[in-house]
C-alpha cells in the first residue's frame, strides 16, 4: 500500500485542518509535537522553525494566504505594505521564505476563488511553481493540485538532455509546456537570447506533440525581407529573378510536424498578413502560384522581447498576435533568475563537455598518459578538501573562483554558461596534456582551474545584458542606495556597509573569500570580520 503524503498545513484558523481531516483521508496532516489542537502550524515563524529540523519529513506544504495574527508573528512583505496588507498577503511572505530555504518542497496556496486579493501580487505568485487557487467547496480541485504538485516534485532535474533544474520558474514552465505541447494551438516562447527557446521547441514541444512529421526551424532574423515569403510558403519556377525551379516552403516541409519560427518580431507587415492567412486557413499559396496547398503544422514562435510590446507599438499585428494564442505564451527565465540551478548546470556542463570531439581528443590523451580507464569521466571539486579516488579527472575550482562563477549574472544565459565551461575544460586539459608531452610525470588526477582564465572569460560578457538593462553582478560591483547624512564620513560608511552586505551574500558568508577579494590574502579574514563589527553588521544575525 502506498504511503500517504505527509502534508504540513500552515494556517491561522481551524477550518482547513478540520475539513481536510474529515474529507481527505488520503493525506496525512503533520501534527507538531505538543500541539493539542488540530494538526496545523499557525504562522510563518513557527513553520520555518519546525522545518529547520523536520524538512525531510514533509512531502508537501498547504499554505493559507490571509493571516489574522499578532504583528510580531508576521513575516515582512516589503517596506511599501501596511500591516493590514501584510496580513492579507502573509501567505506570499511565507512563500518567499519557503522558496529561498526549502525550494524542493512543493507548495499549494489555499484561497477562495472569489477572493481576488492576490491579484496585486499575481506576477510574483504566478512565477512560483505548484501554486494554485481554489475554494473550500471544491476539494476535488485541491486533490488534483496536490497530485500534480507531488508528481512534479518527483521529476528528475534532467530529462532526455533537457536541464530543467530545480528552480520554481522552470518547474512551472515545464508543467505549462507539457500541456500546450499536446494541443493544436500555436505556442509562443519568449525569453532573452540564450535561454534555450529553440532547444525546448525541438527537444520537448515537438517530441511531446505526438506529431509524425519532422521538426523544421527557421531564424527569421537571418533571412532578407524579400525572401521571407518564399522561405515560409514556397515558390514556383519563375516567381522571381533567379527562381529556376519549384521550391517548397517550410510550412510544407513541416507538414504534420512542428515549425519553429525564431525572432518572429522581425517579420514585415506584409509577411505578417500572409502568416495570419496561413494560420487561419491552414493553407499556403507558394509565391507565383494560383493554387493553395493544405498544411497541418504545429507552429511554435519565439521572440527575445515581449510580443505584446510590439503590438502596442504598432510593429506587430494585433490579430496575428491573437491568432498565435497568447494564452500559450511561455516566458523562459534568464539564468540570473535561477541562482539555485547554477551549481547543478555547471557540474552538468563539465560532465557533458566530453561530448565535444576536440575535448574527447584531449581527454583521451590525458587518460592514456595517466594510465586511467578509457571511460574515466570529468568531475569538479570546490576547494581542496576532497581527494579523488582516480575514478574521475577532477577540475579543482578555488573557492573565490567558484564564488565568482556562482555570482556572475550570465547575460548570455545558458549559451554563455555552456561556452564558459567548455573553455574552462578545454584550457585546463590542454595545459595538462602539454605538460605530459613536454616530458613531465604527473602523479595526480586533480588539475587546478586558472582563476585568471575564469576572470577573463566572465569579463568578456560585461555590458552585454539584455537590452543594456542588466547590471553585471560581479564581486567588484554592486548597486548601492545613496542617502543623505550629517557628514560625508557617515555617507561613505553607509555605502561601505551596503557593499559588505552584498559581498557577504555573494560569497555565502565566506570570510576567507572576502579577504582574498579585498586584500588578496585569505589569511586576513579576521580583518574583514573586524570591519563588519565596526560597520555595525552582526554576523550571527546575517547567518541566521
Amino acid at each position: 500500500m502506498t504511503e500517504k503524503p505527509r502534508v504540513l498545513l500552515i494556517d491561522d484558523g481551524d477550518l482547513f485542518a478540520r475539513l481536510l481531516g474529515e474529507r481527505m483521508p488520503e493525506i496525512e496532516l503533520i501534527a507538531i509535537d505538543g500541539d493539542a489542537g488540530l494538526p496545523r502550524v499557525p504562522d510563518g515563524p513557527t513553520a520555518l522553525t519546525f522545518l529547520e529540523q523536520n524538512a525531510d519529513a514533509v512531502d508537501l506544504i498547504l499554505l493559507d494566504v490571509q493571516f489574522d495574527i499578532e504583528p510580531e508573528r508576521l513575516l515582512p512583505l516589503g517596506p511599501n505594505f501596511t500591516e493590514r496588507q501584510t496580513r492579507r498577503f502573509q501567505g506570499v511572505a511565507i512563500l518567499r521564505e519557503l522558496r529561498q530555504k526549502y525550494s524542493h518542497l512543493p507548495v499549494v496556496l489555499l484561497t477562495s476563488v472569489e477572493d481576488l486579493s492576490l491579484v496585486d501580487l499575481a506576477t510574483e505568485v504566478a512565477g512560483e511553481s505548484m501554486t494554485y487557487f481554489f475554494g473550500t467547496e471544491d476539494l476535488d480541485a485541491l486533490r488534483i493540485h496536490i497530485n500534480s504538485a507531488l508528481a512534479e516534485a518527483r521529476l528528475e532535474l534532467e530529462e532526455e538532455g533537457i536541464l530543467w533544474g530545480a528552480d520554481s520558474h522552470m518547474r512551472s514552465l515545464r508543467r505549462r509546456l507539457a500541456v500546450v505541447s499536446r494541443g493544436p494551438l500555436p505556442v509562443v516562447l519568449e525569453g532573452e537570447t540564450g535561454t534555450g527557446k529553440s532547444f525546448l521547441a525541438e527537444r520537448f514541444i515537438h517530441r511531446n506533440s505526438g506529431r509524425t512529421g519532422q521538426f523544421v526551424a527557421v531564424d527569421l532574423s537571418t533571412i532578407p525581407d524579400d525572401l521571407v515569403s518564399s522561405t515560409l510558403f514556397g515558390s514556383v519556377r519563375g516567381a522571381y529573378t533567379g527562381s529556376v525551379e519549384d521550391r517548397r516552403g517550410v510550412f510544407q516541409l513541416a507538414h504534420r510536424g512542428t515549425l519553429f519560427l525564431d525572432e518572429i518580431q522581425n517579420v514585415s507587415p506584409e509577411n505578417q498578413r500572409q502568416l495570419l492567412h496561413v494560420l487561419q486557413e491552414r493553407r499556403v499559396r507558394p509565391l507565383g502560384s494560383n493554387r493553395e496547398i493544405e498544411v497541418d503544422v504545429k507552429v511554435v514562435v519565439a521572440s527575445n522581447t515581449p510580443l505584446v510590446d510590439a503590438v502596442r507599438e504598432g510593429r506587430f499585428r494585433r490579430d496575428l498576435y491573437m491568432r498565435l494564442s497568447p494564452a500559450t505564451r511561455t516566458v523562459l527565465p534568464p539564468l540570473r533568475d535561477r541562482p539555485e540551478d547554477i551549481q547543478f548546470l555547471i557540474k552538468r556542463f563539465v560532465a557533458s563537455s566530453l561530448e565535444h570531439p576536440e575535448i574527447q581528443v584531449l581527454h583521451g590523451e590525458l587518460v592514456e598518459a595517466l594510465g586511467l580507464k578509457a571511460n574515466t569521466e570529468l568531475g569538479l571539486t570546490v576547494g581542496h578538501r576532497n581527494r579523488s579516488s582516480g575514478d574521475h579527472i577532477e577540475l579543482i575550482f578555488a573557492k573565490p573562483t567558484w564564488k565568482r562563477l556562482i555570482g556572475h549574472s550570465w547575460p548570455g544565459n545558458l549559451r554563455e554558461l555552456s561556452m564558459v565551461i567548455h573553455n574552462i575544460v578545454s584550457f585546463t586539459l590542454v595545459g595538462a596534456v602539454d605538460a605530459v608531452h613536454s616530458g613531465l610525470h604527473l602523479e595526480s588526477v586533480r588539475f587546478q582551474v586558472d582563476p585568471v582564465l575564469v576572470s577573463e572569460l566572465l569579463a568578456s560578457s560585461k555590458g552585454l545584458g539584455a537590452d543594456d538593462r542588466t547590471v553585471e553582478e560581479d564581486f567588484d560591483q554592486c548597486m548601492v542606495q545613496l542617502e543623505a547624512d550629517e557628514s560625508l564620513n557617515a555617507v561613505a560608511k553607509n555605502v561601505e556597509r551596503q557593499y559588505f552586505l552584498s559581498l557577504f551574500q555573494r560569497t555565502e558568508g565566506d570570510f576567507e573569500a572576502m579577504a582574498n577579494l579585498l586584500l588578496g590574502d585569505t589569511a586576513r579574514s579576521r580583518a574583514i570580520r573586524l570591519r563588519f563589527n565596526q560597520l555595525g553588521l552582526k554576523v550571527r544575525e546575517l547567518r541566521s
